[in-house]
């Protein structure tokens, strides 16, 4: 791999106090659109999920209660970057979402302006192990210059400021710079590799990076022109709402900014198909036989990220008339699928395909309620990699007196959370917030000839 050195290398510091950043909202006052993106983003929630914190909390007491380990900053390392960095909470068993209220505002802001500005080198892939006796593993590259106020950042030719000084870095433009938290293994397992996804990909070698999908290009102005009037307008601008397939589940504002940009990405990213020959007609009590296959066209893995807690997956029904004699990927009445989490004899739906992982321990234990990313012994991988496909095969009974004709439909769905793990994790938790999202569908139609 290929590191980006800027023009004119800063140096690397070695140490931060919470001063060193500003918080976001001193950037507002110059860079409102900027502000306002990047304010309804999963970046500015990642120290505000209610589901964030109870997995944290989870696993904080997880390890102390019977790993005799410290799972330490490892949740925090990645959500709070400059938490991690001044080492700003101390004893992290003991953060809650309640406690952290009382901490400074560029703490709670996450990922916020000034941390993702003072980046000047590429945090290479986190590799943590837990036979050094913590899950600290991140390496960042800071530089906050609070002297002369230098921020960096893709445009190369910014005009100067009267608060800051500004810099190009060719790295802001490249996937290497999103690498440090979305590239994550554990003790040797690929836990979280969005970057391994995408590398070596022909999205790669078509220019295509984390960026070109994550932070739509648009013209504009990079600076408010009431405060820069001089500011040039530019073609080059990108959006700081960091498009991505997870959502807010509090009142977080720019939740309808945040659901349609999540549409959009997922409306391109997969294509369903019938791959198999279709018959001309069928018989009662025959069997229909229909192959559907889905394609990737992710620059990543389908799903990616956090896979184990991802559903996407396929919903068939085929019906004659009023009747459906045929479902695969419902949902049951509290709105979950009918996996080994809820259906674990395969009683309700035996032909469920769901694309995701599953985490098991060193125990053989499995899945969400019993294994985290933490502390897993090795994984089942079920998702559809970089420019390939899955092939699904459906072999379905039809039954006697039937009408004329049958119709097989297919829709490929995904929500980021089942509503299951939401319950158990944060009661009360507003379900509804769950948006499931259809990627493709497909539908064909088969006359039947009675027997």
């Amino acid at each position: 791999m290929q590191i980006t050195i800027p023009p004119d290398p800063p140096p690397i510091q070695e140490s931060f106090k919470i001063t060193d950043f500003e918080s976001a909202e001193t950037c507002k006052q110059c860079h409102p659109n900027h502000y306002e993106e990047w304010s309804g983003s999963m970046h500015a929630y990642a120290l505000k999920d209610p589901v964030w914190f109870a997995l944290h909390s989870k696993e904080q007491t997880h390890f102390q209660e019977n790993e005799n380990f410290d799972l330490g900053q490892f949740c925090i390392m990645c959500h709070s970057p400059i938490a991690f960095l001044t080492n700003t909470i101390p004893d992290p068993a003991s953060l809650t979402l309640e406690s952290s209220s009382e901490l400074s505002s560029q703490i709670r802001e996450g990922v916020t302006c000034s941390s993702c500005h003072a980046v000047t080198y590429a945090s290479p892939t986190t590799n943590v192990n837990s036979n050094e006796g913590t899950l600290d593993g991140i390496e960042y590259f800071f530089h906050t210059d609070t002297v002369n106020h230098i921020k960096y950042g893709p445009i190369e030719d910014p005009i100067a400021s009267s608060y800051h000084q500004s810099e190009f870095n060719p790295l802001y433009r490249e996937s290497e710079y999103c690498m440090g938290c979305h590239n994550l293994t554990i003790d040797g397992i690929g836990a979280e590799m969005t970057f391994d996804e995408w590398s070596g990909t022909a999205y790669q070698a078509m220019g295509f990076e984390c960026q070109t999908c994550h932070m739509e290009s648009y013209s504009g102005y990079a600076v408010d022109i009431n405060i820069e009037p001089d500011a040039p307008f530019r073609d080059n601008l990108h959006r700081h709402n960091f498009a991505g397939i997870d959502q807010t589940l509090t009142d977080f504002g720019e939740e309808d900014a945040q659901a349609e940009a999540i549409y959009q990405l997922l409306s391109t990213a997969a294509d369903i198909a019938i791959v198999s020959e279709v018959p001309q007609y069928v018989y009662e009590s025959d069997t229909l036989l229909v192959q559907v296959g889905i394609t990737n066209n992710a620059g990543h893995n389908l799903p990616t990220g956090v896979t184990f807690s991802r559903q996407l997956w396929l919903e068939v029904l085929v019906n004659s008339g009023e009747n459906t004699f045929y479902r695969s990927g419902h949902l049951n009445n509290n709105k979950d699928l009918y996996d080994f989490y809820i259906d674990p004899l395969e009683e309700e739906d035996p032909d469920l395909i769901i694309f995701n992982t599953v985490l098991y321990d060193a125990e053989g234990d499995s899945g969400l309620r019993n294994v985290s990313v933490e502390r897993m012994a090795y994984m089942s991988d079920y998702t559809i990699p970089t420019n390939g496909s899955k092939i699904v095969t459906y072999e379905i009974p039809i039954p006697e007196n039937m009408s004329n004709s049958l119709k097989f439909s297919a829709r490929l769905r995904f929500r980021a959370l089942p509503p299951f793990f939401l319950r158990e994790l944060v009661p009360g938790a507003d379900e509804t917030k769950l948006t499931i999202f259809d990627l493709d569908s497909i539908s064909i139609e088969i006359p039947i000839i009675q027997d």
